[in-house]
């Protein structure tokens, strides 16, 4: 495995790990921090290590069904010392980055090529790449970005990996964690209707600290909308504690109701 791959691995493990922190910890960040990871300032001087020949490709119109675009972007070092890229980070997990050469001698160029997925990604492109280099690990010398748009597929509903009846869903399982005393909470699936007549949802098998609705409350012919499910931790029964799951039986759809079952997974903490 190349060290620019296991430097790639470790940095998303490390990215999921403090996300995950954060979120246990109840941490909240301001603006300016969150700007600062998203989109971090150039190097001092970067225009004097690495020269693009140009940071911004409007890649134009794609659909969801169109192959990968890959667009190079090419470089030289102006420097007097040899280049080394350590990582090129992408804020998208639509976007691949790839280098050819890792070791740019003084005068030389390099390359390095993005490659954006349009598959289930369909709306406005406008993605970076920070390219870092050996040396300045902790400011990148280059910020690469993609524009263009994403027009849907011929299958609007591929994004939507469940299908109960013409009811296609994201996911078909929420979890509630952590669910501390005296709190109410609240999970979205994004759902859609894939028929040709409106869909009124509702559910049974509901237990009484459960609801259920949908947003809108009548789901139209080719259009999605949010199931909303929330829980009311002073009505779940007192010998329910730590992890526990049921399921709720969707209606309003026509198929069997094991194929319309949705999982709710509480975690509760006392």
């Amino acid at each position: 495995m190349s060290n620019l791959r296991v430097k790639l691995i470790l940095v998303f493990f490390g990215l999921a790990l403090a996300c995950n922190l954060m979120s246990q910890a109840n941490v909240r960040f301001s603006d300016e921090e969150i700007e600062a990871v998203v989109n971090p300032v150039l190097a001092d001087d970067a225009e004097l290590i690495v020269k693009f020949d140009s940071t911004v490709c409007n890649i134009g119109s794609l659909t969801e069904d169109d192959a990968p675009k890959k667009v190079c972007f090419s470089f030289t070092n102006v420097s007097e010392k040899p280049v080394i890229i350590t990582m090129v980070r992408t804020n998208c997990g639509c976007t691949l980055a790839e280098v050819d050469v890792k070791t740019i001698l003084p005068g030389e160029k390099g390359r390095v090529v993005l490659k954006y997925v349009p598959k289930n990604h369909p709306g406005t492109i406008d993605t970076n790449a920070f390219v870092y280099i050996e040396g300045l690990d902790k400011k990148p010398v280059a910020k690469l970005t993609l524009l263009g748009n994403v027009l849907p597929g011929k299958d609007q509903w591929s994004r939507f990996r469940y299908a109960m009846g013409k009811l296609r869903l994201k996911r078909n399982s929420v979890y509630f964690d952590e669910v501390c005393k005296g709190m109410n909470y609240e999970e979205r699936i994004l759902c859609g209707n894939s028929g040709k007549t409106p869909l009124k949802l509702s559910a049974v098998m509901l237990p009484s600290f459960v609801t259920f609705r949908t947003e809108p409350e009548v789901i139209e012919p080719g259009c999605e909308a949010d199931i909303v499910i929330t829980i009311d931790e002073s009505k779940i029964p007192s010998e329910k504690n730590g992890y526990f799951s049921f399921p709720v039986i969707v209606e309003g759809i026509h198929c069997k109701p094991s194929d319309r079952s949705i999982e709710i997974k509480v975690n509760r903490k006392r």
